[in-house]
């Protein structure tokens, strides 16, 4: 994961210079020290990024806002660049509909559009655990491994990504 970490930095610099922001969907629980060293040597990396969950576990029938967003305080993000909302509701379903709502909205999406992120950075296993759907952006899915539910992109958002690390 690191090798591919290393094509990273570059890329705010190519979407700024393309005349957009940087948009990256990360796993929270891969938000490690190191990788946040990693991501942060692009210069005004942070500044232009606009950063949205890849996935949110759900434990019973709650997320873990408070352990998704903890992990994003160190980045001094500005509001409206942390898209994390999905880890503000109870009921997973209403969750993974009202992110695919605003997936749409940030991305000015059509109906049958599809986000194109610069990065998706996802944990361990998560590629072998998204489910099979078609025309949706955001859904719920069980983690064997984890025993647990996640709000998590489909499978057409995430191959659709300019780069794509871990999985």
């Amino acid at each position: 994961m690191m090798r591919a970490m290393q094509a990273v930095p570059a890329l705010p610099a190519q979407a700024v210079a393309g005349g957009r922001r940087y948009r990256i969907a990360v796993s929270p629980s891969v938000l490690t020290p190191e990788l946040l060293d990693t991501l942060s040597h692009g210069e005004g990396f942070w500044g232009e990024a606009q950063l949205f969950l890849a996935d949110t576990l759900f434990e019973g029938c709650c997320p873990t806002p408070a352990r998704s967003r903890a992990r994003f305080d160190s980045l001094g993000l500005r509001p409206g660049q942390l898209h994390a909302d999905v880890a503000d509701h109870s009921d997973p379903v209403r969750a993974a509909a009202a992110y695919e709502q605003q997936l749409r909205a940030v991305f000015a999406l059509g109906p049958r559009d599809v986000p194109r992120f610069d990065a998706v950075v996802l944990r361990r296993g998560a590629l072998a655990e998204l489910p099979d759907e078609t025309g949706r952006l955001a859904v719920v899915t069980w983690s064997p491994s984890r025993r647990r539910r996640y709000v998590t992109l489909t499978p057409e958002v995430v191959h659709n990504a300019a780069l794509v690390i871990g999985g």
